[in-house]
């Protein structure tokens, strides 16, 4: 057993292969367990055996374990901790019922295996976590020189750290036979990863929009302070400033994921304004519609997205009774067109 929970599964090659190979009817860490013993017995010790009690412990105790938390995630919405201490450390904030998350455990329902790699692959988007940061930071703040560079570095940093977590979750496609790839295709385009890496890439090119950035640098921060807050809790800075900040920012996910949603509806609106100005793109505003109708659709997007477009549809609603008939014709139009389901029938 010993051997099992030592073996480094992230650096094996075959095992990867593997696991890209298969469909895993649930992300939990339990059938992740069992997956990784079957092909274990299978390729490394044919007399291995899982205890029966301890495949819950086993995932807990491995390094292949220790993947995101759910603080970190703009699709869900943990619950705040309620009790217990700051890590290893009896620091100032350990009487404040203050409990450190676990660790970082992202896209739980956005598809793959809800997993962001092992520590190493942790560590790696901590640190592109952090040059998102500081790079939104610079680009967003006036008067800071270079604000238009640093914009597009942004969406760059953007754009290789939303790819490096699709490919921990799935892998590369493999384009032998053609089925496989496809079947890639399919299971990364429902992801909120892949949805963020394509705004990053169409925007790329535009002027800078805060709105834009916005988005980001929220989602940025949360994976930043989980991975803070799950390997360095017992830090006394981590201790006296930034568990009370964190504790803050989990009790007000819900409203920082709705907010990003806003954002992102409204960069939509703002494109629209841009077609008057010289700085209008046309195809950027219809590729951005397509991809505000995905959000529509996929899990970890869904709820925030169509509430804050019923919240934009009852505050329009005493407004539109007074236009013509025909203009609110139009609208339902494009709002039965937003919320159908992309590739049924309509």
């Amino acid at each position: 057993m010993e051997a099992f929970k030592q073996f480094d599964f992230d650096a094996n090659e075959q095992w990867k292969g593997y696991l890209r190979s298969v469909e895993l009817t649930n992300d939990s860490p339990g059938m992740l367990t069992k997956l990784k013993a079957r092909w274990y017995k299978k390729n490394v010790d044919s007399t291995f055996e899982l205890p029966a009690a301890g495949a819950g412990a086993a995932s807990a105790s491995s390094k292949f374990s220790s993947g995101p938390a759910p603080a970190a995630s703009a699709s869900s919405t943990p619950k705040p901790p309620t009790s217990g201490t700051t890590g290893s450390g009896s620091g100032t904030y350990a009487s404040s019922n203050y409990a450190a998350p676990p660790p970082p455990r992202y896209g739980g329902t956005g598809g793959g295996g809800g997993t962001y790699g092992g520590p190493t692959a942790q560590r790696r988007l901590f640190m592109m976590h952090l040059a998102l940061l500081v790079l939104g930071v610079w680009s967003v703040v006036p008067l800071l020189p270079g604000g238009r560079r640093a914009y597009v570095f942004l969406l760059r940093c953007s754009i290789m750290a939303q790819g490096y977590k699709i490919y921990l979750q799935h892998g590369l496609p493999s384009f032998r036979p053609w089925s496989m790839a496809m079947a890639w295709v399919q299971r990364v385009i429902p992801t909120a990863d892949f949805l963020q890496l394509l705004v990053a890439f169409s925007f790329s090119a535009a002027p800078p929009m805060v709105l834009v950035a916005a988005p980001i640098l929220v989602l940025a921060a949360y994976h930043a302070a989980a991975y803070v807050a799950a390997h360095h809790s017992g830090h006394p800075l981590w201790q006296r400033y930034g568990a009370r900040l964190h504790a803050v920012m989990l009790r007000r996910q819900s409203d920082a994921v709705l907010l990003n949603a806003a954002c992102e509806v409204a960069t939509a609106f703002m494109l629209v304004m841009h077609l008057l100005t010289p700085a209008r793109s046309f195809l950027t505003l219809i590729f951005y519609v397509q991809v505000l109708k995905l959000k529509l659709h996929v899990p970890d997007t869904a709820v925030q997205h169509r509430k804050v477009w019923s919240m934009i549809d009852d505050y329009t609603r005493p407004y539109r009774a007074r236009l013509p008939p025909m203009v609110e014709t139009a609208i339902q139009a494009g709002a039965r067109w937003m919320t159908a389901v992309p590739g049924a029938p309509q």
